[in-house]
């Protein structure tokens, strides 16, 4: 019988021909300094470049890897649910395709789940960025919270999470996955009542590609933002058992 995967790592890409192959290769690397018992599922979300193919091509004759194409483009937050939805590992790990996290830092994640905590959260060094940068990231993190669920984490947009498997499990049951969702899975578990750890991680040079957001995402996620509190502040969901 073939044993349950301990560590699923799940990576969304569009358009990641130049990232995707280094990021198998590093991710794989770090994994096995960890266990030999992991899984990496790759979600191809419409890409009009290689990356499917290249992603299928290295996935090749391992079964650890999972690679999935979306025919069309659905954005970040429901590529990550198509992930979460088949990941079989009792850590859940999200990770973007684009190198700026180490995939080295997993091992940083996985830490508190030894001491009983449910989700594990990155806290990027910004250093190299713009002051503009962390101060949006600072109203983006106090607006959210106010709105949702308050939690002592500093960076709450950080692409780079790990969760026990029932809580993502708990997300999608419980919250209609739109895209977006992904930037208030910490508030909503926060929300839930499950125990959330922040960890730092290093947030480096992006040397291919290029960023995906601008203003209409934002204006997007706010409106999200308001849907996600009629819900869970106006009609209410059911917290966590405990």
């Amino acid at each position: 019988m073939k044993k349950k995967p301990a560590i699923s790592v799940v990576v969304p890409a569009h358009n990641e021909e130049d990232n995707i192959a280094e990021v198998l290769r590093q991710t794989m690397e770090a994994l096995k300094k960890i266990t030999e018992n992991f899984e990496i599922i790759i979600i191809d979300d419409g890409s009009n470049d290689n990356t499917f193919h290249i992603a299928n091509e290295k996935a090749c004759g391992d079964k650890r890897i999972t690679v999935v194409r979306h025919q069309h483009k659905k954005g970040k937050s429901l590529s990550l649910c198509s992930g979460f939805k088949l990941a079989k590992g009792d850590i859940v790990v999200m990770m973007d395709a684009d190198l700026q996290y180490s995939p080295h830092e997993i091992q940083c994640l996985l830490e508190p789940f030894k001491k009983g905590y449910d989700v594990v959260n990155g806290y990027r060094d910004y250093g190299r960025y713009k002051r503009s940068r962390t101060l949006l990231s600072k109203i983006y993190n106090h607006l959210t919270s106010h709105l949702l669920g308050r939690s002592k984490v500093h960076d709450l947009n950080c692409g780079f999470k790990a969760f026990r498997r029932e809580v993502i499990k708990r997300l999608i049951r419980e919250f209609t996955w739109r895209e977006g969702i992904h930037r208030y899975l910490i508030n909503l578990c926060a929300f839930l009542g499950y125990k959330i750890a922040e960890v730092n991680v290093s947030l480096r040079t992006r040397k291919h590609g290029q960023s995906k957001y601008g203003l209409k995402r934002l204006w997007n996620g706010f409106l999200l933002l308001l849907l996600l509190f009629l819900q869970v502040r106006v009609l209410g969901t059911q917290k966590a058992d405990g």
